[in-house]
């Protein structure tokens, strides 16, 4: 029984115990001999009803404690569903963080088809720039055969020497292509050919006394690596008189298979330029240290 309907069970008692009791006190005052009997039944029914309301009280206070065992196995029962859902949202984001690295690295792995693709994209690109550079090469070449050996007359006029190459990474009395080590064994390793040609243009080829004339020094590089320029010295020998010195470089590198002019300078062609032999050395210093020089003559 809930504690309201024995609430209402107690008031509706009360109410008939006061009904009776009015009743009595009316009968009491018209009937005199039924005083005694009234009394009775007055007291008859007090004790009843303080039976009733001892009754009442008991299953109150039985529900009460019902009341707060049921809450405290609620609140327990609750206190556990927060808990269990707590974790499930942990494995939930664990497992989402794993689908997300999961994504993350599919996504990092390339497909082969397009790195094919892009292999052969880069492919054509890298051959159509070295037929551009093979063109220019084999042509400043070809310039360079025209001005060395063609005659003026019946005589080489121009004549350009073969570029030199120094690496000071070889020490005198080393075997070449070996290293030597410990307890005089020598190892094998790659010997190390000249990278590049160093050449000196003169144009024009038919340059004449009062002339304007221009004097270039071409890299080219045959390696397959870029090569860095450190510094470019300049000599100068006629008359009997040598001078020259170290002169601005116009590029920072060359590319590997690519060539450029790295200095050049004008001038008026004079008696000078025809006093005797004339001799024009350039000494070109790499930056690894490396030497390589050539001369040209008329």
């Amino acid at each position: 029984m809930e504690p309201r309907d024995l609430r209402r069970e107690v008031s509706e008692l009360r109410s008939q115990l006061h009904r009776n009791q009015v009743y009595l006190t009316t009968a009491l005052a018209v009937i005199g001999l039924g005083t005694l009997v009234s009394v009775g039944l007055v007291a008859f029914y007090g004790l009843r009803l303080g039976g009733q309301v001892w009754e009442a009280r008991a299953d109150i206070g039985a529900l009460e404690v019902e009341s707060r065992t049921r809450s405290k196995a609620l609140s327990l029962d609750l206190t556990r569903q927060e808990q269990e859902l707590a974790a499930i949202r942990k494995a939930a984001n664990d497992d989402l963080v794993a689908i997300q690295e999961a994504h993350r690295k599919i996504a990092s792995i390339r497909d082969p088809r397009q790195e094919l693709t892009a292999l052969r994209e880069a492919n054509e690109a890298l051959w159509t720039e070295l037929a551009g550079q093979r063109a220019d090469l084999l042509e400043a070449l070809q310039e360079q055969e025209v001005l060395v050996s063609e005659p003026m007359g019946t005589a080489e006029r121009f004549s350009l020497g073969e570029t030199s190459f120094v690496d000071p990474r070889h020490k005198p009395g080393e075997i070449e292509g070996f290293v030597k080590g410990d307890e005089e064994v020598y190892q094998a390793h790659a010997l190390r050919g000249n990278p590049a040609h160093l050449l000196i243009e003169l144009s024009p080829r038919e340059v004449q006394i009062g002339d304007p004339y221009r004097l270039a020094v071409r890299l080219v590089n045959r390696s397959n690596q870029p090569l860095d320029p450190d510094t470019l010295r300049l000599d100068w020998s006629f008359g009997g008189k040598n001078t020259g010195g170290v002169v601005p470089l116009g590029v920072g590198r060359i590319d590997a298979r690519a060539s450029a002019v790295i200095y050049q300078m004008s001038g008026q062609w004079t008696p000078a330029h025809e006093d005797g032999s004339v001799v024009v050395t350039a000494t070109l210093r790499l930056h690894g240290g490396e030497l390589l020089a050539n001369s040209l003559r008329w």
